[in-house]
């Protein structure tokens, strides 16, 4: 089984004691950074004996969660410089954990479909946990809240049109607060502007956005207009990590074709880190599956390789929220998962191997917020640290 970040290893835990003084029967946590790994926040998984159900850690975030097998599991989220072992001390608290993650989809109310359009007086939206697109659901049908899903950590807010274009967008972020429950009740092109909370980052056009799915066809990358049903799911709100599904019945290259596969995607969002992690799974192998990173002209690409990652982002002025605003976007990939990686009409694209599953992740910097005296290396350092991560995770000792 492949190592996988954000999904770590579940390994025996070896519960020692703190040698300090009156604290010496408090029980911890040995956290391992290998030298090769990267300078950046991961999840690690703990499994704990039933006595010490509710406990967290000291220094750094954490929480309880199910893991897969719907067992009780201690999740923290961990920044380690490489090549660093430190013990965590377990603590019991009733100190609530702060939200810095978040995923919802919101329905409009209160109106009616007239053809492709939905029309209201105002608009007043109520959350779903489970939502399938009506069939006359398009691009400006004025029904979802900022088009489709949104998802959000501390760092960094996405969203995903849930509609026949399929593309994904940035939301930038001033702060560490989950914002968009309040984003979008002011009418739909509000976001588009930048506010306290941020705005709307990315212009997407014709593109795949961030990271989005697309078929390569002889015209170029079909999007999702052949499809029989597409339906939304949350699957995970907690307060330090976020999770939803969307899947797609019968995604065909033509109306009458007979090359349809079903496509689940997962998407997921950690505390401390702006990558989102896409996991795909098909109903049978496909060769002409693509995910794109947008084009922009002028924009820096920064492209490399190393173990069993590689990366491909752009720097530039590609953010839509003011002059000369900076953004950095990147897709990190699995290198044998992906046949090619080239650039189409527009975006940078990259294409998978015939499989059943694979995964990716996607990432957004926006400078302005850090205002990091050197930004472009700012952002060079993080996709570094990214890809080392991603090779070599945490390991609880």
């Amino acid at each position: 089984m492949r190592f996988i970040i954000g999904l770590a290893l579940i390994l025996p835990i070896i519960l020692t004691a703190c040698s300090e003084g009156e604290n010496n029967n408090i029980p911890s946590v040995m956290v391992k950074n290998p030298a090769e790994g990267g300078f950046v926040t991961q999840e690690v998984s703990i499994p704990l004996d039933e006595e010490y159900r509710g406990w967290l850690l000291k220094e750094v975030a954490s929480e309880w969660r199910e893991n897969a097998s719907g067992e009780a599991t201690l999740y923290a989220y961990i920044q380690m410089e490489p090549g660093a072992k430190k013990e965590f001390s377990l603590v019991q608290t009733k100190e609530s954990v702060t939200d810095t993650a978040h995923a919802e989809l919101s329905v409009r109310s209160g109106g009616q479909w007239e053809g492709a359009a939905y029309t209201a007086d105002g608009f007043s939206f109520q959350p779903v946990e489970s939502f399938t697109a009506p069939s006359q659901l398009t691009d400006h049908s004025y029904f979802l809240k900022y088009e489709g899903p949104g998802w959000e950590n501390d760092k960094i807010g996405y969203r995903l049109y849930l509609d026949w274009r399929n593309a994904i967008d940035v939301f930038a972020k001033t702060s560490d607060e989950v914002v968009l429950p309040q984003v979008g009740n002011d009418g739909y092109d509000a976001y588009h502007k930048l506010a306290d909370w941020g705005g709307d980052a990315l212009k997407v056009g014709k593109s795949l956005g961030l990271g989005a799915l697309g078929r390569q066809v002889e015209e170029g990358v079909l999007h999702f207009q052949y499809v029989d049903d597409t339906r939304w799911a949350l699957t995970e709100n907690s307060h330090l990590t976020a999770a939803f599904n969307v899947s797609y019945s019968n995604w065909r290259t033509r109306e009458n074709s007979n090359d349809g596969i079903d496509v689940e995607t997962r998407y997921k969002i950690n505390t401390g880190d702006a990558s989102t992690r896409i996991t795909v799974k098909t109903s049978s192998p496909t060769s002409n599956i693509v995910t794109g990173l947008v084009a922009h002209e002028g924009m820096t690409k920064i492209a490399f390789a190393e173990g069993k990652w590689g990366v491909i982002a752009t720097w530039g002025e590609q953010s839509v929220l003011s002059d000369n605003d900076l953004l950095g976007l990147a897709v990190f990939y699995q290198l044998d998962e992906v046949s090619s990686v080239a650039k189409g009409e527009f975006d940078h694209l990259i294409t998978f191997k015939p499989t059943t599953s694979f995964e990716y992740e996607i990432m957004a910097y926006w400078p302005a917020r850090d205002r990091a005296e050197n930004p472009k290396a700012s952002f060079e350092t993080l996709l570094r640290q990214k890809v080392r991560a991603l090779n070599h995770g945490l390991q609880v000792m």
